[in-house]
């Protein structure tokens, strides 16, 4: 038999087809719709309609019927009050089958009929919630990264305790113990400050809309030091500069800019570690060029960690492991 896998994020959502007994992804469609929509839209409507023609589609073009498909799993913002069934957070430390026990299973004849496996997101756990202000850096939020992190952990065999770091439109670091269950996660804009301001400031004549085509280690590096030294807004500056007496090519300069945003994510980072000691091993997803970015730059750190660059395959099949792995009680 067959499953779907949605993964529904704020701006886009993909449906993955799969069978039961196998992770071979037969079948892919990426939506340009998410939880954004009913932001703006007031109503899920748009989400829900694009969800089911998409789910019609990749059903009808492999030559398949509704009661061919199982199961659908569904994991991120999907789950979200401005998704299509919201699911509470559960609150770390959380395990597989933490994630597994609180999901819910849901019908509706807009999808078909098909039962639909609800993933939980997760959030941290915080100690005297009395004072909101004073603790608000104790506080964070996550759905669909715990399906990721599950899949990469499946996939690589990693001992200890350690990080999964996956960026994207919000970097997101999510803290694992040594038996593989998450304890928290802590967020960041990053990827959302690197687009705005490439495209809102005086910096956009001097960077392209794609920013890094390829990784220029060098220039990573000295856009991260100026920032560690000057700050993130004269680093900034130099951007300009740079672009105006150094005659590099606009590669170069999202490089060093690039470098410049990501120090605070990394600050933000490393700031939440009590000891850099305990961590073992540092797994990076997420897709390129950030996953690089992210990869040199905690190189650049020379700390004792064992740092782990996910392959496109590994991260392309994290959400349908993990969602599986989580799945698997529901599915027989």
């Amino acid at each position: 038999m067959n499953i779907i896998l949605i993964d529904s994020g704020t701006t886009n959502s993909r449906i993955r087809l799969t069978r039961i007994n196998s992770n071979e992804i037969i079948d892919s469609i990426k939506l340009n719709i998410g939880v954004r929509n009913t932001a703006i839209e007031g109503n899920n409507s748009t989400l829900k309609n694009g969800l089911k023609e998409g789910l019609l589609k990749i059903i009808n073009r492999n030559d398949l019927t509704s009661q061919e498909i199982e199961y659908i799993i569904a994991s991120g913002m999907i789950t979200s009050n401005l998704g299509i069934y919201e699911v509470p957070h559960i609150k770390g430390p959380a395990s597989i089958k933490d994630f597994a026990s609180n999901s819910v299973v849901y019908k509706s004849e807009e999808f078909l009929n098909i039962p639909i496996i609800f993933i939980p997101g997760m959030e941290n756990s915080v100690e005297d919630e009395n004072d909101i202000i004073a603790k608000i850096n104790d506080y964070d939020i996550m759905r669909g990264e715990e399906v990721e992190t599950i899949g990469l952990l499946e996939q690589l065999n990693v001992k200890g305790k350690g990080i999964m770091i996956l960026p994207g439109s919000h970097t997101k670091y999510i803290f694992v113990d040594e038996d593989k269950k998450l304890l928290s996660c802590l967020s960041t804009l990053g990827g959302e400050t690197l687009l705005s301001i490439q495209k809102e400031t005086i910096l956009s004549k001097s960077l392209k809309k794609d920013l890094i085509c390829t990784i220029q280690k060098d220039m990573l590096k000295k856009g991260y030091d100026a920032a560690s030294e000057y700050g993130v807004t004269r680093g900034l500056y130099h951007v300009r500069l740079l672009d105006k007496f150094a005659e590099l090519d606009s590669n170069y300069l999202a490089n060093y800019y690039t470098g410049v945003i990501i120090h605070d994510d990394i600050k933000s980072l490393l700031k939440s570690l009590n000891n850099k000691e305990d961590i073992d091993w540092v797994i990076i997803g997420g897709s390129d060029p950030l996953k690089n970015v992210f990869y040199n730059l905690i190189k650049h750190l020379k700390l004792d960690w064992n740092i782990i660059k996910a392959n496109d395959k590994q991260v392309e099949y994290s959400t349908v492991i993990g969602s599986k792995t989580i799945a698997s009680s529901y599915i027989k």
